[in-house]
């Protein structure tokens, strides 16, 4: 019996910073950022830590 395969993890830090054009978008608003950012981070999708980076990286901290 063949076992499932599972493809490396990307940490989501970088799919949130490096995929997402709106974090290098000017008409996009930190709060709006930090808000979608916040969702991830409720449903589990982003970890403490990925959560406290990226949001670093919004406020230039």
């Amino acid at each position: 019996m063949m076992g499932l395969l599972f493809r490396p993890r990307r940490p989501l830090v970088r799919l949130a910073t490096e995929s997402t054009p709106a974090l290098h978008a000017p008409d996009v608003e930190p709060a709006a950022e930090l808000e979608r950012l916040a969702r991830l981070h409720d449903s589990g999708a982003l970890t403490d830590h990925e959560f406290a980076a990226a949001k670093a990286m919004i406020l230039g901290t």
